[in-house]
């Protein structure tokens, strides 16, 4: 192997060889520009096609990250610059074209990146794949929504778009098959991939779909109520009161990327922290020339995806909520338990369909909101964010019936978790995220000192039922085409309501039918009682 060069429709790129943790080597392509950078007069517009070069790009380093509060540091880093991808691959055959797979990161439409901090490609690109990682704009530079034509929302999903149809006018020089992309993701990747299936925008740039704990229809994925407030109490909080959009955006325009991200982060009240409320986020876009999604997500959905997916969740997701708890926050939800609801919850309890009480006596009984009995509120908040949805779109996939789709819930708890020791979080189960190191290594583990796990163990055995599934589904749209040791059941596609065929993915393998039953049940009642 040597450093490869590549022709593109822009120009030619320069890559360069990468050892894999994993033992071996591939090619590495990183920070390639997929449209213009959306600086300037493009601010909060529609991502444009990139421009050409000449000579020989170097794509050995990663692009910038988008403007953002890095998550564990707490500072403001990033670029708008930041609209690049990366390609990786153990070989470059044009004559063997490979299955492409395009992951979408998460971190709640206002932190991430597609870098191999977090997402190292080692695992995956050993199944015979081509990986694409890609950044999007986040915040307000990807949603600011001012119902209005000079800003009408979802530029980071446009930006995912765009991503797409680079790929498809340009995988080929990597040795990756245009007609066979599949899109993954998590939490907002997760709902972003749910959004793309939905956008006759995005029609015909892939092929296969895997939303991991996350759906368009979880509360936290859609901007609620009026999507311009937000926009409108930014700019008072940067110097400029104005309900004219034309106004605001010539003004945020104006303003330091950097500040208008710290600006940002002090929007929410206290309250709207806890209800996890997003002030910029997906939703219709009807003002645009060029909309996303010109219908109501409630319509949109009932289309149903129409290419092979797999979604679902983690075991335990809500463990995450807890993050930062104080006992200080717990008495203030005991002492008003309805400061802990999302907006989607409380518009439910106004419109006489639930109360706050027949949800916290659900989860709670008699007794108080305390550190104590925190897994109670991690279960709540998992139901309400995440499982009510996913399991929603489970439903409508079994009647509409349009394309195969498989469920699963991820169970496995090694007692070694990222995103807990970051937070201090103690409680047992799979949490939101702990998912992630069984796809990817992460280069901060590498810098820790953590290698990858040892072959036998059942972490490695978890890697590569993983991989495996997950790149079959790629290659094939069925996650387990033949049965062997590693892979020991034929995944059941869903079926009807309440007869939800799934995989549980724990120490084993094993089919179910209708998880976590009873809770669903339960808040079917509260939801929809007269």
């Amino acid at each position: 192997m040597k450093d490869p060069i590549v022709s593109i429709k822009q120009g030619r790129l320069r890559g360069i060889i990468e050892e894999n943790v994993d033992e071996g080597q591939f090619y590495s392509f990183k920070g390639i520009p997929y449209a213009k950078p959306p600086v300037g007069d493009l601010r909060f517009r529609d991502p444009e096609p990139p421009e050409s070069w000449s000579g020989i790009r170097d794509a050995s380093k990663h692009g910038p990250s988008c403007p953002q509060q890095d998550m564990i540091t707490r500072t403001i880093i990033g670029s708008e610059d930041c609209l690049y991808l990366n390609i990786y691959t153990e070989s470059i055959d044009n004559k063997i074209l490979k299955p492409v797979m395009v992951w979408i990161h998460g971190g709640g439409f206002s932190t991430g990146s597609g870098n191999d901090d977090l997402y190292g490609p080692d695992y995956l690109v050993k199944s015979d794949i081509i990986l694409v990682t890609i950044n999007y704009r986040l915040g307000a530079f990807g949603f600011l929504n001012l119902d209005h034509e000079v800003a009408p929302g979802n530029q980071g999903l446009k930006d995912q778009v765009q991503a797409l149809v680079w790929i498809r006018d340009n995988i080929e020089s990597f040795g990756g098959d245009p007609n066979n992309v599949t899109i993954f993701g998590e939490s907002a990747g997760g709902a972003s991939v749910h959004y793309l299936t939905l956008s006759p925008l995005a029609d015909g740039l892939f092929h296969k779909a895997i939303s991991q704990s996350g759906v368009a229809v979880n509360p936290w994925a859609k901007v609620w109520a009026n999507p311009d407030e937000f926009a409108y109490r930014l700019s008072d909080s940067l110097g400029r009161k104005s309900f004219d959009p034309v106004t605001v955006v010539e003004f945020l325009r104006t303003v330091d990327s950097h500040k208008l991200v710290k600006a940002q982060q002090k929007l929410l009240t206290p309250e709207e922290k806890i209800q996890s409320v997003r002030p910029f986020g997906p939703g219709m876009d009807i003002k645009s020339k060029n909309p996303f999604l010109s219908k109501p997500l409630s319509v949109a959905m009932r289309i149903g995806t129409r290419v092979p997916f797999i979604l679902g969740y983690n075991s335990h997701e809500g463990i995450f909520s807890l993050a930062g708890f104080t006992e200080a926050t717990f008495k203030k939800i005991d002492a008003d338990f309805e400061k802990c609801l999302h907006p989607s919850v409380l518009t439910d309890r106004k419109a006489g369909r639930m109360t706050s009480e027949e949800i916290r006596n659900y989860y709670y009984g008699g007794e108080r909101v305390s550190r104590k009995n925190a897994e109670k509120y991690a279960a709540m908040w998992e139901d309400v964010n995440f499982i009510n949805g996913i399991q929603d779109v489970v439903d409508i996939q079994g009647e509409v019936g349009k394309s195969p789709t498989y469920l699963y819930r991820f169970s496995y708890d090694s007692g070694q978790s990222l995103i807990k020791m970051i937070f201090n979080l103690d409680l047992p189960g799979t949490t939101h995220t702990d998912d992630l190191p069984y796809l990817f290594y992460s280069r901060l583990l590498k810098k820790l000192n953590f290698g990858p796990p040892k072959f036998g163990s059942t972490e490695r055995k978890v890697i590569q039922r993983f991989t495996q599934m997950w790149s079959d589904f790629a290659k094939s749209g069925n996650p387990t085409p033949v049965t062997s040791d590693l892979i020991p059941v034929t995944w059941r596609p869903v079926g009807r309501k309440l007869e939800m065929h799934y995989l549980e993915i724990t120490e084993d393998l094993k089919m179910g039918i209708n998880p976590d039953i009873e809770r669903r049940l339960v808040w079917n009642e509260i939801r929809h009682k007269l």
